[in-house]
């Protein structure tokens, strides 16, 4: 099921129409102009019944954002037995103005999943654990226009990692199910429709690469070893993959045999081949991101540490954490923390700029103490912050996007937004604000992080994930993400945000 936000009054109307009871002695008339297209596709204008003298006329559709409406024939009454005109076509339709309002781009669609899917495991966030709601869910454009959306189900403690690609109109054509047992730990997509995906062992603490052809054949699978640690779970840090560069990222979260947490960089050729960036990053690795800048053709690992590599000294008095970038570069920005599990900061998402990266997280605006009683979570809070990162791992000042003492905003994302009709290198962000009842917003920004457009509350329209980096850059400049309600669902969710712009789909 596809909702189109602006298309909800017309579908209501159409309904009313359609309850009308048509007179055999007078001719029936179409409507005189069909419904108005969403982001795909045009009105379907309907076609009138014809009565004794002559056949309806069919309403033509007003076109859409990609294409026109069709007018419905109507049908020849008893005296004229022939056919009724058919209906004028729709204009071909128009894309968006620049100025439409994001929430008036958005296009939501349902599609049905076999099993539930998996809960989010508690997991150290701001001062302490909470719970992610929802394993994570992994939203990945194709080259052909179509999508790939990941996930895992579980049925009492079987776990199955499962894959749905989606048409051009975001309908599924075909489901996968990956390597039984295992967690979905992350997905990526190549140029010509081959994938890959991180998948979780956690009976046996083990990490692989699978790649597969677009069919969703099984072509080869690489585990990740290091000699000194493993990812034994989840329930601190994240795990990504990135494709760029003729290859595979892998970063996520292990435990070593001495009993610390930290974070390791593996990088996986098309052909399986493991080499590894680092096996020990940053400690305790809290929350991290990787994202790949192809006119760069490098990668952006980022991690939110609670303690090294900006602390030195006992930990009582000196820890400090921090925002870095490959590991040791920067600090973007110091927060509080305690080297004990304990942060004050936590990372969102991540988006390809013009000569580097945009980063998306929520911290506090007060600058950062040293020691473990540092942040209190009673009279400190949370808000968004936005960075610059350049391709040398240097980063502009934070710009702060939210500033509110009595809301502790979290799960912030972000992606490239380029309209069609609009040249201004600009982003789109969200984020939440937690509660009894989660809200979400949506906003527009500039290249420096100033506000265009928003923040305009979206909670009745989309949602997303929690610290899942959900946003991404469809071909041609749409932005997609998908989500699930709650744990056990079986509806999963899909967003886009319509640009406007005709993309040159690719023919795999």
């Amino acid at each position: 099921m596809k909702t189109v936000a602006w298309l909800l009054p017309l579908l209501i109307v159409g309904m009313a129409a359609c309850s009308s009871d048509d007179s055999e002695s007078s001719p029936a008339a179409g409507p005189s102009k069909g419904g108005t297209g969403g982001s795909n596709t045009g009105g379907t204008g309907g076609g009138g019944t014809g009565g004794s003298n002559e056949g309806g006329t069919g309403g033509g559709g007003t076109g859409g954002a990609n294409e026109g409406g069709t007018g419905g024939g109507g049908t020849g009454g008893a005296n004229e037995g022939g056919t009724g005109g058919g209906g004028t076509g729709g204009t071909g339709g128009e894309p968006p103005d620049p100025s439409v309002a994001l929430q008036d781009r958005l296009v939501t669609t349902t599609v049905a999943t076999p099993e539930g899917v998996k809960a989010g495991v508690s997991n150290w966030r701001i001062w302490g654990k909470s719970s992610l709601h929802i394993a994570p869910v992994f939203t990945i454009p194709l080259a052909n226009c179509q999508t790939l959306v990941g996930y895992t189900t579980a049925a009492g403690s079987s776990l199955t990692p499962r894959v749905v690609r989606l048409d051009a109109d975001d309908k599924p054509v075909e489901k996968y199910t990956l390597s039984a047992g295992k967690e979905l730990r992350g997905l990526a997509a190549e140029p010509d429709g081959h994938f890959g995906a991180l998948l979780w062992d956690d009976k046996t603490d083990s990490i692989f690469v699978v790649r597969y052809d677009f069919s969703g054949n099984e072509l080869w699978s690489t585990k990740l070893t290091n000699s000194d640690n493993k990812p034994t779970d989840f329930g601190i840090g994240d795990s990504r993959l990135e494709y760029g560069d003729g290859k595979y990222g892998a970063y996520y979260h292990v435990h070593s045999d001495s009993g610390h947490e930290g974070d390791t960089l593996k990088w996986v050729t098309t052909a399986g081949v493991e080499t590894t960036g680092w096996k020990w990053g940053c400690s305790h690795s809290m929350s991290n991101l990787l994202r790949f800048n192809a006119s760069l053709s490098k990668f952006m690992p980022a991690c939110v540490t609670d303690c090294f590599p900006g602390t030195s000294g006992d930990f009582s008095t000196n820890s400090i954490g921090g925002i870095y970038l490959n590991h040791t570069s920067g600090p973007v920005l110091n927060v509080d923390a305690g080297c004990n599990g304990s942060v004050a900061g936590e990372l969102g998402g991540a988006a390809e700029g013009t000569a580097g990266w945009k980063l998306v997280f929520n911290a506090h605006q007060a600058p950062a103490k040293k020691g473990q009683q540092s942040y209190s979570p009673a009279t400190m809070n949370q808000d968004i912050g936005f960075a610059s990162i350049k391709g040398n791992f240097s980063s502009d000042p934070v710009v702060w996007l939210t500033d509110t003492s009595s809301i502790n905003e979290a799960d912030a994302t972000i992606a490239r937004w380029q309209p069609k009709g609009e040249t201004k290198e600009q982003y789109v962000v969200g984020w939440a604000e937690p509660g009894s009842s989660y809200v979400y917003k949506l906003a527009r920004v500039d290249a420096s992080g100033a506000f265009l457009e928003g923040p305009t509350d979206i909670t009745s329209l989309a949602r997303w994930g929690r610290r899942d980096d959900p946003m991404r850059v469809h071909i041609g400049g749409d932005v997609v993400w998908a989500w699930f309600e709650s744990p056990g669902s079986t509806q999963l969710h899909l967003a886009r945000l319509v640009s406007g712009n005709t993309p040159t789909c690719a023919s795999f």
